[in-house]
């Protein structure tokens, strides 16, 4: 069992121990409340009342559990999760107890560390209508499936709707022959409490795959309404979100925010994040050739097949940019690539608020299908134009401009960030980011731009970046696209994935 579970099964075994299952609170001998089950024909969001938790410590003081679970349900949560297990989340039974007396018509889940069986009748009796179950607990355990699948089948009998939580394939595959009706993906790393977000999605891919009938929903990473956003696009069936609103100001405001935020993705479908995640799941650095400006440019490149072809096209709208492209230019390019080469990703290029705009409505339209926000400003990382990120409703990453290891801001919003040169151009300089700096960088996802071109190529390989954004190092004159440049990208990539070719 990983290390962190291990710790809490340990204490909370030695809390039954001494208190009994009930942990010493005063449960009804029968159900007092109505039996709520989640509604899983529509969007699951569910809201959590947590005051601590090992990976962020002391997350906030709720004064009010019933309170907190007013402004949760006010702002349209679908169900509640209450943190019950007392010793490293600071929660209780009676918080349950509280939030389902207060709130008999609410769908509440029980969120615990349920080792036995017998805890299922406490849950059902203490008002739980969902009980978390965790795969991580059992998986390596002797009779672990048994022990699992027990407890599985006594929430059903309770008429419970038990959600198994997995972290990865391995769990997946332990959890299968339960045909559970509710999964969720939690993307923090036991090991390590580091959220991946493009990891969850792979996973979310990999349950529908295994679980057609199953609905999966996201949990720990929710930050902001624009991450809801984000998790929508992924094509989850909601989400868990705990630390973001307890700490937050105006949890009705932010619920509502953030509910919006994924209903609409949830809606449209936006596929910039799962083609990016999937093929980084697969092991392909993605190519962003960067700068076009004419059609003529674009579908040659676009033609180019050798390593399954180019992944990005970048369109600069910043006007002070020698590689400056009109919108208008870009529709019609885009129209093009469409109809000729779908899968390849339409990025808008943007250094301020005019330009970001100008995307914007591009992106609105299904022209392009992200924005590269170019220009960030370390110092505020979560700002961009006078504009919170957090509020952002459309798919975008942020981008860099770094010398030294102090330029960087690792509190960036998004799932990944460009690193790119400093120059007085902003872009297109031809200039490259040191080497050593960019492996101090640690990003688990290294996406680069800067002075990448066919003679180099190699270098910028051998630190396995996840994106190589290319611009000068493939042109014949600034905007002036270099095809045979490019090729050679390309061979060059196909045959350090596959020595034997070429």
């Amino acid at each position: 069992m990983v290390e962190v579970l291990a710790k809490i099964i340990a204490k909370r075994s030695q809390d039954i121990a001494t208190k009994g299952l009930d942990f010493g609170h005063a449960i009804p001998q029968n159900r007092i409340h109505p039996l709520i089950p989640p509604k899983l024909d529509k969007p699951l969001i569910i809201t959590e009342i947590k005051r601590a938790s090992p990976s962020a410590g002391h997350i906030g003081d709720i004064h009010s559990v019933t309170h907190l679970a007013q402004n949760y349900l006010n702002g349209g949560a679908s169900a509640i999760s209450v943190l019950c297990e007392e010793r490293h989340f600071n929660g209780s039974l009676r918080d349950l107890m509280q939030v389902k007396n207060a709130y008999p018509n609410a769908c509440v889940l029980r969120k615990d560390f349920i080792q036995d069986s017998q805890e299922i009748e406490i849950s059902y009796r203490a008002g739980a209508d969902m009980v978390l179950l965790i795969a991580a607990m059992f998986i390596d355990e002797k009779d672990g499936f048994l022990q699992l699948q027990k407890i599985y089948e006594k929430c059903l009998s309770f008429g419970i709707t038990p959600l198994l939580e997995v972290h990865n394939q391995r769990e997946i595959d332990f959890i299968a022959p339960l045909q559970p009706a509710l999964v969720g993906v939690n993307s923090r790393n036991l090991h390590t409490f580091e959220i991946d977000i493009p990891s969850a999605c792979v996973l979310r891919q990999s349950l529908q795959d295994s679980l057609p009938t199953s609905k999966v929903i996201f949990e720990s990473g929710i930050d902001s309404a624009s991450s809801g956003f984000m998790v929508g696009s992924l094509g989850f069936n909601g989400l868990l979100c705990g630390s973001y609103l307890v700490a937050h100001k105006n949890p009705t405001h932010a619920i509502q925010s953030l509910k919006s935020a994924f209903e609409l993705s949830f809606t449209q479908k936006p596929r910039f994040y799962n083609d990016v995640f999937h093929k980084w799941h697969k092991g392909k650095t993605l190519i962003k050739i960067c700068g076009i400006t004419s059609l003529d440019d674009a579908l040659q490149i676009g033609e180019l097949g050798t390593y399954g072809g180019l992944d990005m096209l970048g369109f600069i709208l910043a006007k002070n940019s020698p590689r400056f492209i009109e919108s208008k230019q870009i529709q019609n390019i885009a129209k093009a690539l469409q109809k000729l080469y779908p899968h390849i990703l339409r990025i808008a290029v943007v250094n301020d608020k005019h330009s970001l705009n100008t995307a914007k409505i591009l992106y609105k339209e299904g022209y392009i299908d992200g924005i590269q926000l170019h220009s960030l400003n370390p110092q505020t990382p979560k700002m961009y134009a006078n504009t919170s990120l957090e509020d952002a409703l459309y798919c975008y990453y942020v981008a860099q401009n770094v010398e030294n290891l102090t330029d960087f801001s690792k509190e960036y919003a998004g799932a990944f960030c460009l690193i790119d040169s400093k120059s007085i151009q902003g872009g297109g300089s031809g200039k490259s980011v040191a080497k050593d700096v960019l492996l101090s960088l640690k990003e688990r996802y290294l996406c680069v731009a800067g002075g990448i071109n066919p003679q180099n190529l190699k270098s910028f390989l051998a630190l396995k970046p996840s994106l190589l954004d290319i611009n000068s190092g493939v042109e014949k004159s600034a905007g002036l696209k270099d095809i045979n440049a490019i090729q050679q990208i390309l061979n060059t990539l196909e045959s350090s994935h596959n020595p034997k070719a070429i």
